[in-house]
């Protein structure tokens, strides 16, 4: 059923394109036979330019040993629109990708059209393949063959690292001998898209006769977009050191399906060896983008009919030579090389020939590359590491294993640190969340006066954000209010103090300390409080004299030194406060009992 339904929809394609064609004839002639009173309207110039970098996301294009073509295009089509919007800054630039995303083929050719662009320059890499062959049981020569899934014959290919050159095509008014297959590859896109009999109306990409179909269409902007074409290629030609492979004429859907002047340049083969590293370098790329500028600025110029004669860094760039040029004249072609260029030549031919290649080692190499490859999509990294070496061990030092390898160590590099940072910020977030808990009990118990349940919540905040000033600043306030309780405790009347709660000639032993009563006033000086009596080695005794101690409710409140004068006391407290005890302050005493110092002073005058 659906076999009828691509068929059904192909013969309403090819009536829909009859009619088109015969439409586009009427329209000619009705133009030709107005020629006296039609006027040719002035050119709008070009204000708006799509640039289109070939295949991405699951379509890599095709592969050199250590690059593919979606990621050379993109570093070639971004340098490009940066060019251009520096320099030119009347005209718009809008990109089909910017980032390695499948497009569809149609979806490309629709931006532009939407947008309703001026020019559509779609930037690709080229590859050349021979084929490959095995000598029978009956001495003869045959090609290696395999099927697909659709059961359909096709010969083995291997790359062919030969050709080298850069060629830009524009739509084909008819497929020009032996560049159908460029066409076949790039229109082979489409075949990654879901539905896509349904999208290009059984339109088949392998199929010589869908291209006798295209060309039935009149391509009204072919003429500008080859002299373009011809802008570009000279450029290519005169600094960045190509191989001028010429404007060549295909149909190519993209180019087919826009309506604007278009082109599709093939800025060199990744097959070959020296294209690849050029074309793979910042170098390559830079010299690559300023060709395509200098030539869409020179088009845009004969567009808008101006004459305009550029002297900049761009046109005064140095030329460079060609790299293969440069590796042959290093490296002389001998007799084996003779033999291996025929080769190619004939390979390329279609003649059939024997190749001298270990097929079982590359066979196996393709095999782990792309066992290694799907477990990298899978984001198996371990995995696809593994694989890689493998493919290493059959094919050492292989370019494209090792930048795999490379980059999966990058990104298990990466993963780590992130996961270290992620961690980290964890932590952060649980110190803060504990800290925001803490400050939260110790400001409600500091709001309840309970004094040392708060200063111990703060400092135990502390700990989890040591830099914040709040716990410390609420420690000191609480420090503060403290002593003045002390100081307040320490100044006040102690009327129910009784004779026999005073102990004088304190040892540290309770049987040592005798009960003192006194008939006279006398001055000691206070230097500590606590709560427990302390120990005879305490460091706090340490250099005190006529250590004694009264009791205050539960709290021992300790003196030093017994003086009849309150000058002799106060010396003394200079004393004590050079022994450490800084807050040391004179108390009176009359018959034993704590009374007020200035009453104190009033009985010894």
């Amino acid at each position: 059923m659906l076999k009828k339904l691509v068929n059904y929809r192909r013969f309403i394609y090819i009536v829909k394109l009859s009619g088109l064609f015969i439409l586009w004839s009427l329209l000619i002639f009705f133009c030709l036979s107005f020629s006296s009173v039609y006027v040719v309207p002035k050119p709008k110039g070009i204000k708006i330019v799509v640039i289109d970098a070939g295949h991405g996301g699951k379509d890599p294009g095709c592969n050199g040993a250590t690059h593919n073509e979606k990621q050379v295009t993109l570093a070639i089509a971004l340098k490009l629109g940066k060019l251009i919007e520096e320099n030119l800054k009347d005209v718009k630039v809008i990109y089909t990708r910017k980032t390695d995303v499948f497009v569809e083929l149609e979806e490309r050719a629709q931006i532009a059209n939407r947008n309703n662009a001026d020019l559509f320059i779609s930037i690709h890499c080229n590859a050349a393949a021979k084929y490959v062959t095995y000598k029978g049981k009956d001495g003869k020569v045959h090609y290696k063959t395999w099927k697909d899934k659709k059961g359909k014959i096709h010969k083995k290919e291997v790359a062919n690292p030969g050709p080298y050159g850069s060629e830009t095509y524009v739509m084909g008014i008819k497929n020009e001998k032996g560049k159908m297959e460029v066409a076949k590859r790039e229109n082979a896109a489409m075949l990654l898209e879901d539905n896509y009999e349904i999208t290009y109306d059984g339109f088949d990409p392998n199929s010589d006769e869908a291209y006798i179909i295209m060309t039935m269409g009149v391509k009204v902007n072919v003429e500008q977009s080859a002299k373009f074409a011809a802008r570009i290629q000279e450029e290519y030609k005169a600094k960045a050191g190509r191989i001028d492979k010429g404007v060549q004429r295909q149909s190519i859907w993209v180019l087919w399906r826009t309506t604007m002047p278009s082109i599709l340049t093939e800025v060199g083969f990744l097959t070959n060896p020296q294209e690849e590293k050029f074309l793979a370098s910042e170098k390559g790329q830079n010299y690559m983008a300023i060709a395509i500028f200098k030539a869409f600025r020179k088009y845009k110029d004969d567009q808008e009919g101006k004459s305009v004669r550029y002297d900049d860094e761009y046109e005064n760039q140095e030329p460079i030579e060609n790299e293969n040029l440069i590796y042959e004249r290093e490296h002389p072609k001998g007799e084996d090389s003779a033999a291996v260029e025929e080769t190619d030549t004939l390979a390329q031919a279609g003649t059939t020939v024997e190749l001298k290649v270990d097929d079982k080692t590359t066979e196996k190499y393709n095999s782990l590359k792309k066992a290694a490859d799907d477990k990298l999509k899978e984001k198996k990294f371990a995995e696809a590491k593994k694989i890689y070496e493998q493919a290493l061990e059959v094919k050492k030092d292989d370019a494209y294993a090792k930048s795999k390898i490379e980059e999966i160590d990058k990104g298990t590099e990466e993963a780590e640190i992130k996961k270290k940072e992620e961690e980290k910020n964890k932590a952060n977030a649980e110190a803060e969340a504990k800290y925001k808990t803490l400050i939260e009990k110790a400001d409600k118990l500091l709001k309840e006066k309970k004094w040392q349940d708060a200063k111990k919540a703060y400092i135990d905040a502390a700990v989890f954000k040591p830099g914040d000033k709040y716990p410390k600043q609420k420690i000191a306030e609480i420090e503060t209010i403290q002593k003045e309780i002390e100081a307040k405790q320490n100044e006040q009347d102690s009327a129910d103090i009784k004779p026999k709660d005073i102990l004088s000639t304190y040892s540290g032993k309770k049987d040592s300390v005798k009960k003192e009563t006194k008939d006279l006033v006398e001055f000691r000086v206070q230097f500590t409080s606590s709560d427990k009596e302390l120990a005879a080695g305490s460091p706090k005794l340490k250099g005190l004299e006529n250590v004694t101690y009264y009791k205050a409710g539960a709290v021992l409140k300790y003196t030093a030194g017994s003086f009849p004068k309150p000058d002799d006391a106060i010396r003394y407290q200079a004393k004590v406060r050079e022994l450490g005890h800084k807050d040391a302050f004179v108390v009176a005493f009359k018959n034993g009992v704590r009374i007020d110092y200035k009453e104190a002073l009033k009985l010894v005058q």
